[in-house]
C-alpha cells in the first residue's frame, strides 16, 4: 500500500493502561504494527509525540497536509498528573483535524472514543473516521476494507516493537505490555471506562513473551505488566462456578519472559483487585512469590479501594470493601515487603476516588481513619493516590466541594504520606538508575523507571536524560530529596551544599570557600558554634568521599 501516514500519540491514560511518557502504550505499538502488515514502509510513516507538535503546531500542520492520513490515538479516562507529557485535548484533535481536512484525512482511535458522546462535534473528522478503541483492528479494517480479527493484535504486538526506536525518549521508556482487554467481574464498577470495552480478548502467555522478546531485540530493557484490571486474574478459570485465580500461568507468562528477555533492567506490573487476594489467599501468596522472583525492586500493585467508605462502595458496585483491602496490604507486606537495593521488592498502592455516588462528609473521615489505621498498624504502601473521578457516559459525577476536598488531601499528605514515605525511602538508602528529567533553576528532578516512581528532587544542575544514583537525605509530602550519591564535599556545587542537614544558605557559602577538606574533623571545626550536635550524625552520614 503506498500511503505517506502520520501517526501521532496522543498519550492513553485508563484504569488498565497508561501511555504517558516515559510510557509508551500498546495501542500505538498495535497501530504501527497494523500499519506494517498493510504493507506501508517504515519510512512512510511519520511518528510524533502530541507534545513535540504542540512544539511549533504551525509549522507540523504544514507537513500535515502532505500525508494521506493522519491517525490519533488517544484516550484519558482517569485523571492524572504527568511529569513527561500532557495528553492531547479534544480541543487539539479538532483543531488539527480542521486545518488539514481539504488536504488529508483524519483518523481518531484509542480509548477517546469511549467518551465520546456526540460525533457531531468533530465536523472534519467524519464517522467512518471514528475508529475502534484499539485503534489498530479499526485502522487495519478502514485501510484495508478487510476485516481483522483480534487475533491479528498478537502479531501486530511483535511488528510494532520497531516504533520504539523512533520514541525521542528511547530506550529510556517503559514499554506498558497488555495481557487482556476489558473487566473480568460480572457487576463493573459505574464510574469505569473499562465496561464499556467493546473489543475483548485475552492474549496467550507465549505471545506476550514473543512480544517483550521483539521489544528487548529493539533495544527496550523497561516494562510494565500494566494493561489489565486485575493480574492475579490473568488466565483464571471456573473452578465451582467461581473465577479463580490461577498462578501456575502467572508462572508460565513470568519465566516465558525471562527466558525471551533475560537481562531486563525494569520488570513491574500494575492493578490488582485486593479482593482477589482477600478471596483467595493461598492462590495470591503463590501469585506474589512468582512476581518477586522474576520482578525487579520498587514494584507496585495498585489497589482500587477507591473508597473507604461502605455506602459508596455498594452504591458504585466496587468490587472491594476496606477489610478485604487491608487483608491484602497485609498479605502483600509480609510476602513483597522485603528490601533489594534498598527499596522495597513490591507492595500495594491505594487509589481513592472521589465524586462516586453517596458519597458525603463522612466519606472523608472514614477514609483518612482507615490510612491512619494502616499507618499505626506498620504497613508500607508505595503509594496513596488521591482524585476525582472523571465521568463516562452514563455516570453523572456527584458534586464535589472544591475547598473540602483541597483541605482533606492536605491532611492526608501532612498526616499520612510524609510518615509513609519516611517509612518506605529512609533516610541514607541509596536509590539506583535515577533518571534526570528536568532541570528548574538549581534543582533536577529525576525518576527511577518503574511503575509509580516517586519523584526525587537532586540539588545541583545535572543532565537531563542522564541516569544516577542518590542518597535520600529529606522528604516531602509527595516526593523526597537526595544527594548525588557518592556525594564528594569537595566537588559539591553551592546548591548542594545548602542542602545537607542543618547547613543553609550563610554556612554552605562558608564551607564552599573553605573547600577542600580531608575529613568530617575539618568540616565541623569550620561549623559555627551555634550548629545543632544532633545534626552532625545526619550531616556525617551524607559525605561519602573527600
Amino acid at each position: 500500500m503506498d500511503k505517506k501516514i502520520v501517526l501521532i500519540d496522543g498519550y492513553v491514560d485508563e484504569p488498565s493502561c497508561l501511555g504517558v511518557p516515559p510510557y509508551i502504550s500498546p495501542y500505538i505499538r498495535y497501530t504501527y504494527g497494523a500499519l506494517l502488515d498493510l504493507g506501508i514502509k517504515e519510512e512512510k510513516i511519520d511518528y510524533y509525540l502530541i507534545d513535540v507538535v504542540r512544539e511549533n503546531m504551525k509549522e507540523y500542520i504544514d507537513k500535515f497536509k502532505s500525508a494521506d492520513f493522519v491517525i490519533i490515538i488517544a484516550g484519558t479516562t482517569v485523571p492524572g498528573k504527568y511529569m513527561g507529557g500532557k495528553p492531547i485535548s479534544l480541543k487539539e484533535v479538532n483543531n488539527i483535524s480542521k486545518q488539514i481536512f481539504k488536504d488529508t484525512k483524519t483518523l481518531l482511535g484509542g480509548p477517546v472514543l469511549l467518551t465520546i458522546k456526540d460525533t457531531s462535534a468533530f465536523a472534519n473528522i467524519e464517522v467512518s473516521g471514528f475508529l475502534d478503541e484499539t485503534g489498530a483492528l479499526g485502522i487495519y479494517e478502514y485501510l484495508s476494507g478487510q476485516k481483522a480479527e483480534n487475533e491479528k493484535i498478537n502479531y501486530w504486538a511483535k511488528l510494532g516493537s520497531k516504533i520504539t526506536r523512533k520514541h525521542p525518549n528511547y530506550p529510556a521508556i517503559v514499554c506498558e505490555i497488555e495481557t487482556y482487554r476489558g473487566c473480568i467481574r460480572p457487576k463493573s464498577c459505574k464510574f469505569c471506562s473499562e465496561y464499556l470495552k467493546k473489543v475483548l480478548y485475552t492474549r496467550p502467555y507465549d505471545e506476550i513473551a514473543k512480544e517483550v522478546e521483539a521489544l528487548y531485540s529493539e533495544g527496550n530493557k523497561y516494562f510494565r505488566i500494566g494493561a489489565q484490571t486485575d493480574l492475579f486474574m490473568y488466565g483464571a478459570d471456573y473452578e465451582n462456578g467461581i473465577l479463580t485465580p490461577k498462578p501456575q500461568i502467572i508462572h508460565k507468562l513470568y519465566s516465558d519472559i525471562n527466558k525471551k528477555a533475560p537481562n531486563i533492567s525494569v520488570l513491574h506490573m500494575d492493578n490488582v483487585n485486593p479482593a482477589t487476594i482477600a478471596d483467595f489467599p493461598s492462590k495470591s501468596e503463590e501469585i506474589i512469590k512468582i512476581i518477586t522472583d522474576y520482578n525487579t525492586p520498587g514494584d507496585t500493585a495498585a489497589f482500587g479501594l477507591e473508597s473507604a467508605d461502605p455506602k459508596v462502595l455498594k452504591a458504585n458496585n466496587v468490587g472491594t470493601s476496606p477489610e478485604k483491602t487491608k487483608k491484602a496490604i497485609k498479605i502483600m507486606n509480609e510476602l513483597g515487603g522485603f528490601r533489594e537495593d534498598g527499596i522495597p521488592k513490591l507492595l500495594p498502592g491505594l487509589n481513592f476516588l472521589h465524586g462516586l455516588n453517596n458519597e458525603d462528609e463522612e466519606t472523608y473521615e472514614l477514609n483518612f481513619n482507615f490510612l491512619k489505621e494502616l499507618l499505626d498498624e506498620g504497613y508500607l504502601l508505595r503509594r496513596i493516590n488521591i482524585r476525582q473521578v472523571i465521568p463516562v457516559p452514563g455516570f453523572e459525577k456527584n458534586k464535589v466541594n472544591e475547598y473540602k476536598f483541597n483541605k482533606y488531601k492536605e491532611k492526608i499528605n501532612k498526616e499520612i504520606n510524609k510518615p509513609m514515605l519516611e517509612r518506605v525511602f529512609p533516610t541514607g538508602i541509596i536509590m539506583k538508575n535515577v533518571l534526570i528529567e528536568n532541570v528548574e533553576g538549581n534543582i533536577s528532578f529525576g525518576r527511577q523507571l518503574g511503575t509509580y516512581p516517586i519523584l526525587i528532587g537532586v540539588p545541583g544542575v545535572h543532565e537531563v536524560g542522564r541516569f544516577i544514583e542518590v542518597k535520600i537525605i529529606e522528604h516531602g509530602y509527595r516526593s523526597i530529596t537526595g544527594l548525588k550519591y557518592p556525594f564528594n564535599i569537595n566537588e559539591a556545587s553551592l546548591e548542594e551544599l545548602r542542602a545537607l542537614p542543618g547547613i543553609g544558605k550563610k554556612r554552605a557559602s562558608n564551607l564552599f570557600v573553605k573547600k577542600p577538606f580531608e575529613d568530617f574533623e575539618e568540616v565541623k571545626k569550620s561549623l559555627d558554634d551555634s550548629f545543632n550536635p544532633k545534626e552532625l550524625e545526619r550531616l556525617k552520614g551524607c559525605l561519602d568521599v573527600f
